[in-house]
């Protein structure tokens, strides 16, 4: 009996890891503004290798940032459990994290985002584009390997991202 125990021991041990996994995704708060620096977005994308990931660069006072942040969280919605992951960055000044979070709680209340830390915007985007034409709204659309597969830039609809996403799938 004792033989069987242990042989069931790495089972119940990796399901409980599995479990305890779960429940710490789960207390992720999608509704605070995280800051990011140059060094936690490095982090981030190394996470997130094995998905498709498109990281949004917007912010408040940006008309057509505004216009396409319902179709990115659309997006999100449709494509979740696909391999896919939405990344928001907001490149507002970097005090104005309250304003933020007012601002997407009236507007944009399911638009899980992030806030630059970082004095120069380059020190983040140079992780992705270093070619980046300081444009926004832009998009990065990165594959499975984390490498940028295509840029997208200015105000896009859902049928822009949904092609250029799924494409990657």
């Amino acid at each position: 009996m004792l033989a069987a125990q242990r042989a069931f021991l790495p089972t119940i041990a990796s399901l409980w890891l599995a479990a305890c996994a779960e429940d710490a995704a789960e207390t992720v708060d999608r509704t605070e503004i995280r800051p990011l620096t140059a060094a936690a977005f490095a982090e981030v994308l190394a996470n997130s290798r094995g998905e498709v990931v498109l990281i949004n660069l917007w912010a408040t006072w940006c008309a057509p940032c505004l216009k396409e942040i319902p179709e990115l969280v659309e997006l999100d919605s449709n494509l979740a459990g696909r391999g896919f992951r939405l990344i928001g960055i907001s490149l507002d000044d970097l005090d104005a994290t309250l304003e933020i979070r007012e601002f997407r709680d009236q507007w944009f209340p399911d638009f899980s985002t992030y806030h630059i830390a970082e004095e120069d915007w380059y020190t983040l985007v140079d992780l992705v584009e270093p070619e980046w034409s300081s444009l926004l709204p832009t998009s990065f659309l990165l594959d499975r390997h984390g490498d940028l597969a295509i840029t997208l830039t200015g105000g896009k609809d859902y049928a822009a991202f949904e092609a250029a996403v799924t494409a990657l799938l």
